[in-house]
């Protein structure tokens, strides 16, 4: 005999989908009582015709027409209430409609499963720590921008701040000549090395003309080998030995290079850039490569691309080494990046400081070419991952943002450019730090789509179904089941293969499709 105890309730308004595209993390109580928040009518003693899905009810034609969804106790389910999605409603006479219908498999058995650690394509995250999530998206971010600038400037920026250097085997102060080899930044050196201050407007010219007619009228005109210019930052570190030379026409000052045994060090430290002008960033997946990071130049045709998120400290350190070289040798070094507390793989040159007209054609021809390392080459690594024959949701709207191309990311150069001497001529032989971004439009589309779909994971963990203030979004590999639990396999499948397209799950129903909410961690 038929059982007659079932109840129905007729909803309108029910903003979900029989897609499972939105869906909804409510009890079973939850369900009941929005349906009745939002019935159109209730009954109860109804017979439900299974095999068919659909039913016969007194409610009127034009009450049903209004609604597009139903609740209703399943009397072979201890009274358990089931929700379905109205398909059509067929007139049979007066208060008498048949309802055909689908049963809502999420919102039925969401209370009946416990989810479990699968395959992650990408959700929400409950930590949003930057720097904790940089899986590539693959994401294209346009050209960049500058957000801000930074400058070493220990080289100086007033004009006074080089010396020019002989190189020499005599001394015209003493008349003695150079025997055995010193040592200059523990390198052996086989000359003295005189250093001429450098004066506004005569840039000490007349110093080291007199300097050298000194040495020619000695008969040692060719004891000199070199003229170059240093850094003062370089030669004041190591020291040095004021020389004077008087005569009444000839005078001259100068300082004579100490012996040292270390390379000179600088230290510099920058800000990470966490914010962005005149934006309000949501994801914090924003703040890392490729979209935020730290370009490194020597304003040569040589840069490196540093990410904030693989220094260890808070602010990028760095560590710039001179040692005294004809054109200076010098190069700037990342410190704990990427867990090395000094990282030389990816060290950065200076370009060289000009030699002067003293050197042979052959010998300016030769640093010419070998003075300015080869540009520095960026390796790239692509990552893939296999996401099932199921078109993701989320997949879908990346491949309309478009693909990452790497070659936005810094300028267009080809190789590293012989500019040192104009370099320092106009006061850019120094190192520059740019800290980019994508650009605002960019930037904006690349939030928004963290806001809508999370982040990639590509790992196994559980899945965040819940965590976020509004809406978590949830999309697991494509042979990947999200839980367990007593649910008809047919449902469970059901709900497995809307979280391999991907689902978002909503935490209140008055809140479906609104995304300009503040999905905050919760």
């Amino acid at each position: 005999m038929a059982n007659l105890h079932s109840k129905i309730i007729l909803v309108k308004d029910i903003n979900l989908d029989r897609e499972y595209l939105n869906v909804l993390s409510y009890t079973e109580q939850q369900m009941v009582n929005l349906c009745r928040e939002n019935k159109i009518n209730e009954a109860e003693d109804y017979q439900f015709i299974r095999p068919s899905n659909s039913i016969y009810t007194n409610f009127k034609y034009s009450e049903c027409l209004k609604a597009n969804y139903i609740a209703f106790q399943n009397p072979d389910y201890d009274n358990k209430w089931f929700f379905a999605f109205i398909d059509d409603v067929i007139y049979q006479g007066e208060e008498n409609t048949e309802i055909t219908f689908t049963v809502d498999s999420w919102s039925t058995w969401f209370d009946y499963w416990t989810k479990k650690p699968c395959y992650i394509i990408r959700h929400h995250v409950n930590n949003d720590t930057i720097g904790l999530h940089t899986v590539p998206e693959n994401l294209d971010i346009g050209e960049v921008k500058q957000e801000s600038y930074d400058e070493i400037l220990n080289f100086g920026e007033d004009g006074n701040d080089y010396y020019f250097c002989i190189n020499t085997t005599y001394d015209p102060t003493t008349g003695s000549d150079f025997e055995g080899v010193c040592k200059i930044n523990g390198n052996l050196c086989g000359t003295f090395i005189f250093c001429f201050d450098v004066y506004s407007g005569s840039v000490g010219v007349p110093n080291i003309t007199n300097f050298i007619d000194k040495t020619n009228k000695d008969g040692k005109i060719n004891a000199i080998q070199e003229l170059y210019i240093l850094p003062k930052t370089l030669v004041d570190a190591i020291g040095t030995t004021a020389k004077h030379y008087s005569a009444t026409l000839g005078s001259f000052d100068c300082k004579l290079l100490n012996d040292s045994s270390d390379v000179v060090t600088i230290a510099e430290s920058f800000t990470k850039t966490h914010n962005f002008s005149g934006l309000n960033i949501k994801n914090n997946k924003c703040f890392v490569y490729p979209y935020n990071y730290l370009l490194l130049s020597n304003n040569c045709g040589n840069y490196n691309i540093y990410k904030y998120e693989d220094f260890s400290e808070d602010n990028p350190m760095f560590e710039i080494e001179m040692a005294v070289a004809v054109g200076c040798s010098c190069r700037i070094i990342p410190r704990g990046y990427k867990n090395i507390d000094y990282n030389y793989n990816e060290s950065l040159p200076l370009a060289k400081f000009p030699t002067c007209s003293w050197s042979s054609d052959a010998f300016t021809n030769w640093l010419t070419q070998n003075a300015v390392n080869v540009v520095t080459q960026i390796a790239n690594t692509g990552i893939s991952g296999a996401t099932g024959n199921y078109a993701s949701v989320a997949g879908n709207i990346a491949g309309l943002i478009g693909d990452f191309r790497n070659a936005i990311l810094a300028p267009n150069i080809t190789g590293g450019n012989n500019t040192g001497d104009v370099n320092f001529s106009t006061r850019k032989n120094t190192f520059s730090l740019y800290h980019m971004r994508a650009k605002d439009e960019y930037m904006k589309i690349i939030d928004d789509y963290f806001t809508r779909y999370g982040y990639k994971i590509m790992r196994l963990e559980n899945p965040n179904i819940t965590g976020r203030a509004y809406w978590n979004y949830v999309e697991i590999g494509s042979n990947e089941e999200i839980g367990y639990g007593d649910v008809p396999t047919k449902y469970m499948e059901e709900i497995n293969r809307s979280c391999r397209k991907g689902v978002t799950i909503w935490h209140n129903h008055s809140n479906i499709g609104n995304y300009n909410l503040n999905n905050y961690i919760a």
